[in-house]
């Protein structure tokens, strides 16, 4: 067990260890303390508050990887809700992290104008 003492300053070393000991990877270790370091952060300091309708269609990971993708920058507010959209586009099913994966990558190729979206005439793709 890990005690701290409140008259000592918590500096990043302490932090690592505990989250290592408690069982968090390198990587994961490595977010939060990028999340914690708010003046060297470049992502972005929000986050999404999900509706019950959202909660019952997005597996909690899947919830949970939007927001990663979201603090981390990868996806940007705009980006954030056109996966969300199509998320809860979907036939009633559970959406999970795969299908976020996906959706996340279609909207910033489609972003890029690397994927088409909305095309009408489909003949500028024949040649």
């Amino acid at each position: 067990m890990i005690t701290w003492n409140l008259a000592k300053k918590t500096t990043e070393t302490d932090i690592k260890d505990y989250l290592f000991n408690t069982g968090f990877d390198d990587h994961e270790i490595r977010q939060v303390l990028t999340v914690l370091d708010i003046s060297n952060f470049g992502g972005n300091l929000w986050f999404r508050v999900f509706t019950k309708k959202e909660k019952k269609i997005l597996t909690n990971e899947a919830i949970c990887f939007l927001q990663k993708l979201h603090l981390s920058g990868i996806l940007d507010p705009l980006g954030l809700e056109d996966v969300i959209d199509n998320a809860l586009s979907g036939e009633g099913y559970k959406v999970d992290v795969d299908s976020i994966k996906h959706l996340a990558l279609y909207s910033l190729m489609e972003r890029k104008s690397l994927y088409p979206s909305g095309v009408e005439d489909d003949e500028e793709y024949l040649n």
